[in-house]
């Protein structure tokens, strides 16, 4: 019986390209799960030709649910306002 398959695979080898933020924070926890975030927004963003709907479909969200974590993210860590969208305003998308 040494052809049976193991039932626990070999673990993979851990990934560069997100890494884990270390610990512990020095940062509040809020802070550090932003920029987290952001890191896989990007990684999503970057691996889907900076399509959203094709980057929200890889994190397994809507692409409004993206779009609104893009605004946090941006507002918790730039402090930047938040975008005003004409057509959900009332206004036109061409003007």
């Amino acid at each position: 019986m040494s052809d049976v398959a193991s039932p626990n695979p070999p673990p993979r080898p851990p990934t560069l390209d997100l890494p884990v933020p270390p610990f512990p924070w020095t940062d509040n926890i809020e802070l550090v799960l932003a920029r987290y975030e952001r890191q896989l927004i990007n990684h999503a963003l970057a691996n889907s030709d900076h399509v959203k709907r094709r980057a929200a479909n890889l994190l397994g969200i809507s692409r409004y649910a993206l779009e609104r974590r893009l605004i946090r993210v941006a507002q918790l860590l730039d402090g930047a306002p938040a975008p005003k969208n004409k057509a959900a305003a009332g206004g036109t998308p061409g003007s």
